[in-house]
């Protein structure tokens, strides 16, 4: 018969001869159909263990050729054939007796329960047995998982602590005392070899080294994780120190009575923050006779997001309260292998003297078996890392007087029993006194350094450690070193603790459909999207994609950021969007090229529907040559209030400008940017707008996109105009006006005019305008652009009004009505009315220009423009202050003052202020 080991270098034996597995895929397939015998390994996850995410296309056929070889070398040592195919799978049959994990596990059973009897030298030796097992580190020269390496180590280690409780048993305490003592170094807060080494020197006579070895403990782990040893073992102290030198006089069993396990582990010592949260959870953990069902919280986040140091936390903080016990039990729920519910009841029932032969066989007879042995006990269960309900439901007692704390990365929506708590990102206030030890944070790199990790406790505590390892190391470095995103994720590891490998615990977890969703998410333009981008960048339907999506919320890898209409909306945190950035740039360039253009077309079909339903402008141009495409089947209602749609979406469409920019599609970014200038424009948003555009001029002028450089140019103008720099608005006006007329645009040329005309004006120089609208006004005539000619007969009549021209103003308003009525533009009749009112007051008529500039402002305000509603009710100022009434025009002026002001209109705000001191 074959004989397996896995604790040490994985082999076969037989007879004492070993079988030389073959090259280093072959034994990583061996320890894996090992690993798991005699359940079935899928041939895609063989795969998937051998080259991730980048399988070569002879994958499976270089699998199969791998199973043949270790088929044949397992026939040639023993003439068997334990390999067995089932469908796509493979499986090792081989029993536990075949295994040395098997044996061990049998043999550590037996030892605890011979231990439980006080049976001290056969526990010892069963003990001895099972640790014989060991030739070395789980596998050993093979590439594991950390958790399979960290599982069978703590599995040692116990078993280790079981031999050396026998031993005691059996008084071998003089023998044990400088065992105890390299153990102790090699974990220094393992409490159990702590509490033994006391025992060992107590019961060797050497009190005062007993006593000092707890002192040592104790302020350690006050010193360095700040909690109090547990009940247990200051009960060992103080009987130390009641007895003396009576423990080594008489027999001094290890083990009375009924076990108490306490099995919490150290909690941090810096934890912060979340001081509501923590206050209503202990509220809601304390016992409380009268309850009928035991608390339940489910502690669900992102990875590193604080989970377990919560769970901690509050478990240490209530374990008074539960004087029967403390379990702990780690579910591994993100690795590869989660613990069977079987398992950790096993562990659980050890843990309060069950013998191994004594626990049932089968889950449901064990489950009622540990609520038995709870019921009417005051017992604290800490699940941490749960794989989802199944693995859960088992391990739940019904006791009132028991309490639960259960953390996943999963949202566990099916389980029945249990309060969610979703444990979101910590508060600016808490992430900054999460930073405070390591420098400034009211200092600008301190608030970059923040920004960069997000409110992540696990990055902040990388950013604290790295720092405490580099003598002289300050907060603006830390900032230097993240302000590069593609080495972000590099520079956030230290030690075992990494942002990378915890997202990356949770994307191996995905399906593939999920998994390439949420690496896609790194190509969209900004980390809060709308569900729609989803199957944008997948090029799927949006089934799938809501179904892929889902995945990705329940697992805690996206955030529900609120709804725009009837569209969900998501948010990706920023490291895990580094993440997804990273993982995404192995993809083709041109497969990521393509769903980087479908995600932008769709914003920019959306941002065309919005600006549609706006006032129209003279300004924007004719639509481009960009890709654009209807992002689902009803996007349209999206749109239905644009000014709300711009709003939620501003963020996404400025990044995708950029986005567009990056990728090379200049056409994209210039048309984004010019559509967008609608919202701009309507809600004042000059440095917004100016940022945007410029950001788009780059791309524009790389790309050759020289009708898109002079539409972005005039927009960059008429932002010119808003900020009452003249020179600077003539000369990109100018350029603008240039390129059209070299690219034939007698539009564009048009467009550039409108806005010297106002430059002429505002500078003095009416006459020049009137000549410049005349001139705009011919070109919009010539082709046919009716909305062109309304602004332009506007403009005319300004620079008349200016002339004292009046007759020539009013027929040139009086055209310009006629084209907003054919035109039906409630918006533009309103600037009309405006101008009415303006000439009306020059004609010394009061009450008919009130008249006008009235019904201006309510057009205006009914559309929500604030800064044409500014300008009426700055001439309102002016009509009220003609008329006598002094307090109805400083309400008007310091309405109009305060937006003029914030929007940095400084000429507008001047004049408020002129006619306000007028008024004192």
């Amino acid at each position: 018969m074959i004989f397996y080991r896995l604790l040490g270098e994985p082999v076969a034996e037989r007879a004492g001869r070993e079988l030389s597995i073959g090259p280093p895929q072959a034994r990583r397939v061996f320890a894996l159909l090992l690993l798991e015998a005699p359940r079935p390994v899928s041939r895609d996850r063989i795969v998937d263990e051998l080259w991730g995410d980048n399988p070569p296309v002879s994958a499976r056929v270089q699998v199969q050729g791998l199973i043949s070889g270790l088929r044949r070398a397992l026939r040639a040592l023993s003439g068997e054939q334990p390999i067995v195919t089932r469908g796509a799978s493979y499986f090792l049959d081989a029993r536990p007796e075949q295994t040395d994990t098997g044996r061990f596990t049998e043999l550590s059973a037996q030892g605890r329960g011979l231990l439980a009897a006080h049976r001290f030298p056969e526990a010892a030796e069963r003990l001895r047995e099972a640790l014989a097992l060991w030739r070395g580190p789980v596998l050993a020269g093979v590439p594991a998982a950390p958790e399979v390496a960290a599982y069978w180590g703590d599995l040692r280690l116990a078993a280790v602590e079981d031999r050396i409780e026998a031993d005691l048993g059996c008084g071998e305490h003089d023998r044990l005392v400088p065992e105890l003592r390299d153990l102790l170094g090699a974990a220094p807060y393992r409490e159990r070899t702590c509490g033994q080494l006391m025992t060992a020197l107590a019961r060797a006579g050497r009190i005062a080294e007993a006593l000092e070895v707890y002192r040592s403990w104790r302020d350690r782990l006050v010193d360095e994780l700040g909690i109090d040893p547990s009940s247990a073992i200051r009960a060992l102290h103080e009987e130390i120190l009641r007895d003396g030198a009576g423990m080594a006089a008489r027999d001094y069993p290890v083990r009375q009575g009924n076990p108490v396990p306490s099995q919490l582990p150290p909690g941090i010592g810096d934890f912060v923050g979340r001081d509501e949260l923590v206050a209503e959870l202990l509220a809601e953990l304390a016992p409380d006779p009268a309850r009928e069902a035991p608390p339940v919280l489910l502690l669900t986040g992102a990875g590193g997001i604080g989970k377990t140091s919560l769970a901690v936390r509050l478990a240490h903080q209530v374990a008074d309260g539960y004087p029967d016990g403390a379990l702990f039990a780690f579910l591994r729920g993100t690795t590869s292998e989660p613990r069977s519910a079987d398992a950790v009841l096993g562990g659980f029932l050890r843990a309060f003297g069950v013998a191994s032969d004594a626990i049932p066989a089968d889950l449901d007879e064990s489950a009622g078996l540990f609520r038995s042995l709870v019921h009417g006990r005051r017992v604290l269960i800490v699940l941490d890392d749960a794989a989802g309900e199944a693995q859960l439901r088992p391990l739940l007692p019904a006791g009132a007087g028991c309490a639960v704390i259960v953390t996943s990365r999963f949202a566990l929506p099916g389980l029945e029993q249990g309060r969610r708590v979703p444990v979101d990102v910590l508060s600016d206030a808490d992430a900054a006194a999460l930073l405070a030890p390591h420098g400034d944070v009211t200092s600008a790199a301190a608030q970059q350094v923040l920004d960069y990790c997000g409110g992540l406790p696990l990055a902040l505590r990388i950013v604290g450690s790295r720092i405490g390892d580099r003598s002289g190391w300050q907060l603006a470095d830390v900032a230097a070193e993240l302000s590069v995103e593609r080495r972000r994720l590099d520079w956030l590891r230290t030690g075992d603790l990494a942002v990378r490998s915890s997202v990356a615990l949770g994307y191996r977890q995905l399906a593939p459909e999920s998994r390439r969703l949420f690496r896609r998410l790194g190509l969209l333009p900004a980390a809060d999207f709308p569900a729609w981008a989803a199957a944008a960048v997948t090029g799927g339907e949006p089934g799938p994609a809501e179904a892929a999506l889902e995945d990705l919320r329940v697992r805690h890898m996206v955030q529900p950021a609120g709804r725009a209409g009837r569209m969900p909306r998501y948010r990706v945190h920023d490291l895990l969007r580094s993440f997804a950035i990273e993982e995404v740039a192995a993809e083709p360039e041109n497969e990521r090229a393509a769903a980087t253009e479908s995600a932008l077309s769709g914003w920019l079909w959306l941002a065309e529907e919005a600006a549609n339903r706006m006032p129209r402008s003279v300004l924007r141009p004719p639509p481009g040559n960009a890709s654009r495409r209807r992002p689902f089947d009803e996007a349209d209602a999206l749109t239905a209030e644009p000014m709300s749609w711009f709003h939620t979406e501003l963020p996404a469409l400025e990044a995708a400008v950029s986005r567009a920019a990056d990728a090379g599609l200049g056409e994209l970014a210039w048309e984004l940017a010019v559509v967008t200038s609608s919202y701009f424009d309507h809600s004042g948003l000059y440095s917004e707008w100016w940022r945007c555009h410029q950001r788009a001029l780059g791309a524009a002028r790389a790309d050759g996109c020289e009708r898109g450089e002079a539409a972005l140019l005039r927009g960059i103008g008429q932002i010119h105009l808003y900020w009452d720099d003249y020179p600077e608005a003539a000369r990109t006006l100018g350029e603008s006006y240039r390129i059209s007329e070299r690219i034939g645009d007698p539009g564009g040329m048009a467009r550039a005019l409108t806005g010297l005309c106002v430059v002429s004006r505002s500078t003095g120089r009416p006459e020049e305008s009137r000549t410049l609208a005349a001139r705009a006004l011919e070109v919009f005539t010539g082709i046919g652009d009716v909305l062109g000619m309304a602004h332009l007969q506007t403009s005319h009549a300004v620079a008349s009004i200016h002339l004292g021209r009046f007759d020539e103003a009013e027929m040139s308003l009086d055209k310009a009505w006629r084209l907003c009525v054919e035109l039906d533009d409630p918006h533009r009749m309103a600037l009309v009315l405006r101008r009415q009112g303006q000439l009306q007051l020059r004609r010394r008529d009061p009450e008919r220009a009130m008249s006008c500039l009235r019904r201006a402002l309510e057009l205006l305000e009914s559309m929500s423009d604030e800064l044409c509603a500014a300008q009426v009710r700055l001439d309102l100022g002016r009509t009220y202050t003609t008329l006598g009434e002094r307090q109805a025009a400083a309400r008007a002026l310091i309405d109009a003052s305060s937006h003029f002001t914030s929007a940095g209109n400084r000429s507008s705000a001047a004049a408020c202020a002129q006619l306000l001191d007028a008024l004192a």
